[in-house]
């Protein structure tokens, strides 16, 4: 649908305001499109125009229709969006036609009417723009102000503005004609092409420049003329945001305005017209303005619309991103805005090659190849099966690539001869031919047999392929692996050029020759592109190469670690062999694990990967430590294994570690681990459940109990667990009173009681948890059994006057704990040597 809106300058426009404004508009018009539609109305008469013209001279001023982009606003209210429709904002096209007015309701001079149309890109599918010229839905004289414009259905052309008419037009103006021509689609094409650059036309007659506007438009496939912006009359050519720009001869531009400058009255501009490009460069017109200029002059128009259906592939939206100068977008890189894969000398290039034109060069042929796609009309596949033996190796290549079965075959045939001529050409599909396959068997046998690398193996193996030649599956595979394991050639290239058929057969030598491989070539010929071609095959019995493939693949991202631990699990039962070429100088010294029992490498470190083991393997990917959720997932999928690796076994404790063996998580993880992983592990998380579990112990025996426990699996532990563990608990029961507290100490055997103390006292924080410490070690003493750093902290707060006056203050309710506190201060007295001091006093 279309929407109207009616511009001018108002005594009282609808909101009540004088001045210029928008007096009447369609419903529902577009939310945020009446600004930017505001920007596309301006007119001002030519300088040389009466300031005070009569009805007459008015009615002679030129009108300015112009045609460009417009989005609506992506900030739509609520609702006024049916449900279905697109959630970006659409792109909208905006056709304006200005007409002076005269005086405004001031009697002013300078008022004029703007009508716009603001449209769909459904409404304008098909439709130049410029054809609305003359159109009747145009009005002069502006709505009263608030009257409801109708929403338009249909934009119905004017007249006089067909390719009929044009072509007789053109004709009429003789050789000049299309010479100027030819200057204007050339400078029309680069500004498209190139995102920049404009068309400034100048006349005194408006309809010699609509007139060339439309032979513009109807040169160019209509996707391209969608995205035309133009303006067929501008006071400010200069400053005009559009394509093509015209304005009058009295109009001042400056002299180094950005734009090829085209002066309609003046014949002798015609010939000088079609050498002149943008600004800034110079050529004379390409292969697109020529061809198209050509079929003008004979009147082709049958040729014209060849190359827009050439330049207008299916499925190419015409209303993309809006780019600069009022073009639409699709302006960046080499192709035109709306030509899909096209660019506009390549379609005419097209057509001339399928006609037989021999001037086509081998440049224009590359660009065809780099252009063709299945969306192309039936008609051109004829074309180009009859020119099949005019073709170069890139055209013939694309040529079969898209096209129907018998062109195809007719160029994959000149591909092949054009292949076995020219080595340095990449090898083609397959050839149906017997007589080919029985011509040159041979040859592909000595070319497999000589390959010096990888490179010439596999332009032999094309080749041979190429021709339907047969290839000998073991000579192949016993080449591939002898040239894999020397490392000589690429072999990210060779399996890339490979086709798809050998490509096995090659994996297959590649894989037993990388595996007997030295390092460095192990490690140099296992690129990433490499191991995406590789780990989807079974590796079991070349658990180096698989080991290298998973740790790529793991280091991308493109396998997750739980993922890739499963699959070297599955390499495990074939890597125990030693390494083919172990390093020149081992490091032997065991880890952690390893005192632990851990099976695996008995290298803490390897300098080398390719050489490392299994074990380094899984060690390389966990050197991260999980999280609760990947660990758990890990406990998940392979169970019991955990326990058969030390890189595996230690990952549930790093996890508690690295977590925090307080958090919720981790508790869950343990849980889960103790049941489902025997040995260390299993350890490891009743670890964790005890501490977490000390906080609900009932009674001071069971918290000691839970204590001596952690310190009996503290010898069988991740070596970095027990002093967390030990750290939580000693949290938990802080929370408790001080004689619960005391007993728990009292219950538990040196070691243990003096650790447990040295944490209460290193997490004091509060003052009440001081003089809480201070109360066991007061109980402490009062039961002779003190925790010497307990109870010598206790003394050295009591030598102070504020802590032995606050806890007098505070044990005086409890008079055994209250004689307790006086007893450890006289002791603490006696120890120093210090007066007793009168209590009477």
């Amino acid at each position: 649908m279309a929407w109207q809106l009616h511009y001018t300058s108002a005594e009282a426009g609808p909101a009540g305001r004088a001045g210029f404004q928008f007096v009447a508009e369609s419903p529902g018009l577009p939310h945020g499109v009446t600004g930017k539609v505001a920007r596309h109305l301006a007119y001002k008469p030519p300088p040389t125009a009466p300031l005070a013209p009569s009805a007459e001279e008015i009615a002679r001023m030129p009108v300015a229709l112009s045609y460009g982009p417009v989005r609506e606003s992506p900030y739509d209210p609520p609702g006024d969006r049916h449900v279905g429709d697109r959630e970006r904002p659409r792109d909208l096209s905006v056709v304006t036609r200005c007409v002076y007015l005269g005086r405004d309701y001031s009697g002013r001079y300078g008022n004029f009417l703007g009508h716009a149309v603001v449209a769909t890109a459904e409404e304008l599918t098909g439709l130049r723009p410029v054809e609305l010229w003359r159109s009747p839905l145009w009005q002069d004289v502006p709505a009263s102000p608030g009257t409801p414009l109708p929403e338009l259905a249909d934009l119905p052309p004017g007249e006089g503005i067909d390719p009929d008419t044009l072509g007789a037009w053109l004709a009429s103006g003789g050789d000049a004609a299309y010479t100027r021509l030819a200057g204007l689609l050339e400078n029309v094409r680069r500004a498209l092409a190139g995102g920049h650059g404009r068309v400034i036309l100048v006349c005194a007659d408006v309809e010699e420049i609509v007139r060339w506007i439309a032979v513009v438009s109807y040169s160019l496939p209509w996707p391209v003329a969608a995205r035309l912006s133009f303006v067929t009359y501008s006071a400010d050519p200069a400053g005009a945001p559009h394509i093509i720009v015209g304005t009058t001869p009295d109009v001042w531009m400056p002299a180094d305005v950005e734009a090829a400058v085209v002066r309609l009255d003046d014949p002798a501009a015609a010939s000088s017209a079609g050498a002149t490009a943008l600004a800034g460069a110079t050529g004379a017109p390409g292969r697109f303005a020529r061809t198209v200029t050509d079929c003008w002059r004979r009147m082709d128009l049958d040729g014209i619309d060849a190359i827009g259906e050439l330049g207008s592939p299916p499925g190419v939206d015409p209303f993309g991103e809006p780019g600069g100068n009022g073009a639409a977008g699709g302006r960046d890189g080499d192709g035109a805005a709306g030509w899909g894969a096209f660019e506009p000398d390549t379609s005419a290039a097209l057509l001339a090659f399928c006609r037989g034109d021999t001037s086509v060069t081998a440049a224009e042929q590359s660009a065809i190849a780099r252009a063709l796609s299945k969306d192309l009309p039936d008609w051109l596949w004829d074309d180009l099966a009859r020119a099949a033996g005019r073709m170069d190796y890139e055209l013939a290549a694309a040529v079969r690539a898209h096209a129907p079965e018998e062109t195809a075959e007719l160029c994959a045939l000149r591909c092949a001869v054009l292949a076995l001529a020219d080595p340095g050409l990449p090898a083609p599909p397959p050839a149906s031919r017997p007589g080919t396959r029985a011509a040159l068997a041979d040859d592909a046998a000595r070319a497999l047999a000589g390959a010096r690398d990888l490179d010439e193996l596999a332009h032999a193996a094309r080749t041979a392929y190429a021709v339907g030649a047969p290839v000998d599956p073991a000579g192949l595979e016993r080449a591939a692996g002898a040239l894999a394991r020397d490392g000589r050639g690429d072999l990210a290239r060779l399996l890339e050029r490979l086709p798809a058929d050998l490509r096995e057969t090659v994996l297959s030598g590649v894989v037993a020759g990388l595996e007997a491989s030295p390092d460095e070539v192990h490690r140099r010929m296992l690129a990433d592109s490499v191991c995406d071609r590789l780990w989807r095959r079974d590796l079991t019995h070349a658990p180096r190469t698989g080991t290298a493939v998973i740790l790529s693949l793991v280091r991308r991202g493109l396998l997750s670690r739980v993922e890739a631990t499963e699959r070297l699990l599955r390499l495990a039962p074939h890597a125990t062999a030693a390494p083919r070429n172990p390093p020149s100088a081992e490091i032997s010294e065991m880890s952690v694990a390893e005192e632990r029992g851990g099976g695996g490498s008995e290298e803490a470190d390897l300098p080398d990967l390719g050489t490392a083991g299994w074990d380094a393997g899984v060690a390389e990917v966990w050197k991260d430590a999980p999280g609760p959720a990947e660990c758990a997932a890990l406990v998940e999928r392979i169970g019991a294994a955990l326990s058969d690796s030390s890189a595996l076994s230690d990952l549930p404790a790093r996890t508690f570690l690295a977590a925090g063996l307080d958090d919720p998580e981790v508790v869950r993880l343990a849980g889960q681990v103790r049941q489902a992983v025997p040995g260390y592990p299993a350890k490891d998380a009743e670890m964790v459940l005890l501490a977490a579990g000390a906080s609900e112990a009932a009674r001071p025996a069971d918290a000691a109990a839970v204590l001596q426990r952690l310190e009996e699996l503290a010898r069988e532990t991740h070596e970095d667990l027990p002093a967390a563990a030990r750290a939580v608990a000693a949290r938990a029961l802080a929370e408790r009173d001080p004689r619960f507290r005391t007993e728990v100490l009292t219950l538990l055997p040196d070691a243990a009681r003096r650790g447990l103390a040295r944490a209460w006292l290193a997490a004091r924080g509060s003052r009440d948890e001081e003089f809480a410490l201070l109360e066991v070690a007061v109980r402490l003493h009062m039961a002779d059994a003190p925790v010497p750093e307990l109870d010598s902290w206790a003394r050295t707060r009591l030598g102070g006057w504020s802590m032995s006056g606050s806890a007098e203050s505070r044990f005086k309710r409890d008079p055994d704990l209250a004689a307790g506190l006086k007893d450890l201060k006289d002791a603490t007295r006696a120890r120093r040597g210090l007066p007793w001091k009168r209590e009477d006093r």
